[in-house]
């Protein structure tokens, strides 16, 4: 039986307007007078300009961090600045707002049941903090699922380098022919080639794929009778 290892981000949930309310939150705290859907836009591309950067680097950072380090970039543009506890307090308060604006694909209650019964063994394993990872699951009411999480703040490395690949068949158990990465991410592709791990590519968004992922699926009700097919 494969022991598949699930992404969380643009996988079991998608974020639903996260970047206005990240703007709406700096707008309301500091006080700043541009409009949301301006500020918005730069939140959004602040955020993923390092997230994207980190990604290529493979340099490891924690959400609060990257939390942290946009909301800096951001207050530049204003002229403004904070103090590392003002910081803190932005990191906790959009890792708050991660959490409330995940918002379930359609398809994943009913796939993650179905592989429940099937007895397949199932684990997180994100670039998300720990604790985001689990406080977003609960809410889901979908940790009880997993037999445990595997998280890029813990291993102190992310996606895609292939230490956190090895970190989650490590804390499972299993051989990397015995794993299978569920993910509608990028940097999954790419990070399980290094181990010469299978990948099925959940299509969540319109994205070039630099490397060919073992399977695609355009739905994760399909995920069920695929591991049937390949036990």
């Amino acid at each position: 039986m494969k022991t598949l290892f699930f992404e969380v981000l643009n996988t079991l949930v998608r974020l639903n307007n996260f970047e206005v309310e990240g703007a709406r939150l700096i707008r309301e705290e500091l006080n700043i007078k541009s409009p949301i859907d301006e500020l918005a836009s730069l939140f959004k591309k602040e955020w993923n300009d390092k997230y994207n950067m980190l990604i290529n680097k493979g340099i490891y950072r924690s959400v609060r961090q990257l939390a942290r380090e946009t909301i800096i970039s951001i207050l530049k543009r204003y002229s403004l600045s904070l103090s590392p506890t003002e910081l803190d307090y932005f990191g906790n308060a959009i890792s708050s707002i991660m959490v409330e604006t995940s918002e379930l694909y359609p398809d994943v209650v009913e796939s993650i049941e179905r592989l429940s019964q099937m007895n397949v063994p199932m684990y997180i394993l994100t670039n998300l903090d720990n604790d985001i990872a689990k406080k977003v699951l609960l809410t889901k009411n979908l940790l009880r699922y997993f037999r445990g999480v595997v998280s890029s703040d813990l291993t102190r490395v992310g996606k895609p380098a292939a230490k956190i690949f090895q970190a989650a068949l490590n804390r499972a158990g299993v051989q990397p022919s015995d794993a299978l990465i569920v993910s509608g991410l990028v940097e999954d592709v790419i990070g399980a080639k290094f181990l010469d791990l299978q990948v099925v590519f959940v299509k969540r968004t319109n994205v070039e794929l630099p490397i060919k992922p073992t399977y695609e699926i355009n739905t994760l009700l399909e995920l069920p009778e695929l591991i049937s097919k390949i036990q």
